[in-house]
């Protein structure tokens, strides 16, 4: 396939995810990630958090029916959303104390990056980018 044949993606649109608690879901991604709600739709049922581009970067929508939650890691589906926080250690560091200082205890560390679980157990990778 040549290239002039191929979709061509500009960037990533947004993320969506079904939750269990809209209330924990608001003070997780908006309270302690610092990501701006900006709206809710179906009656209520869905809020929309900006990272400040675009409308919404993360959807997140009240489950229908209940369901067996996070699926173990290495199983076909989501496996994390990862969010930049800055381009230096201090940054991260910065990022780290904040998730601390509202009892998530971080994981999966690298170098440049660490983990946290939202209220449903959705993988957040928290990283600098040095490149920026």
């Amino acid at each position: 396939m040549d290239a002039s044949s191929r979709l061509k993606i500009r960037e990533l649109g947004h993320v969506s995810l079904f939750v269990r608690d809209l209330e924990a879901t608001r003070r997780f991604y908006r309270d302690i990630l610092g990501l701006a709600e900006t709206g809710t739709g179906k009656g209520g049922r869905i809020v929309f958090f900006s990272a400040g581009v675009h409308h919404h970067d993360v959807s997140c929508e009240l489950a229908r029916a209940e369901g067996a939650g996070r699926e173990p890691k290495g199983v076909p589906g989501l496996y994390h959303i990862a969010f930049d926080v800055g381009s230096s250690l201090a940054e991260l560091a910065a990022a780290r104390r904040r998730v601390e200082a509202h009892g998530l205890t971080p994981f999966g560390e690298t170098p440049r990056s660490f983990c946290v679980r939202d209220p449903d157990g959705h993988e957040i990778e928290l990283y600098v980018d040095p490149g920026t």
